[in-house]
């Protein structure tokens, strides 16, 4: 996991040139005027899901982690809270699907809790067990909007 703000992306060039590539594009683009939806960056190699959504009840996502894929999971506008550790460390639910890329894991403590506002971003590698949490604050509704980047490994 490597964690940190899309304003020093000129700093990230120790990065595989495909992390790059997808950090870089992250920073050149002006996503606030895009929609959400599924775009190409590289083909099937890079690709980035623009998400909106509003929290009107707590979100506690199941863990999850990714074979083919690297997750660049960064904030556009709000504030988003990860919870991340080793998947070695944790019991497979169910299968592999080899078609979403998604193996699921059951709950258990975590290593590492991530919050992420806006322009922050998190790496995370195919052995970062990762699940995302969101708690409505004071009672109202609180608006995310996220870019998820895929990076083949």
């Amino acid at each position: 996991m490597i964690t940190g703000s899309i304003l020093w992306e000129r700093d990230y060039g120790y990065l595989t040139a495909r992390i790059h590539k997808a950090v870089r594009y992250l920073k050149d683009h002006n996503l606030n005027a895009m929609e959400d939806g599924t775009y190409e960056i590289d083909g099937e190699e890079i690709y980035m899901m623009l998400q909106s959504f509003c929290v009107e009840t707590p979100i506690d996502a199941a863990y999850e982690t990714h074979r083919k894929y690297i997750d660049i999971q960064y904030v556009l506008n709000g504030e988003l809270e990860l919870l991340i550790g080793d998947r070695s460390e944790f019991a497979p639910n169910g299968e592999y699907d080899t078609e979403q890329d998604v193996q699921f894991y059951e709950p258990r403590e975590y290593a590492a809790h991530v919050r992420l506002s806006e322009g922050e971003m998190s790496i995370l590698f195919p052995e970062d067990a990762h699940k995302m949490i969101c708690f409505p604050k004071n009672g109202e509704t609180v608006r995310i909007r996220k870019a998820v980047v895929k990076v083949r490994v």
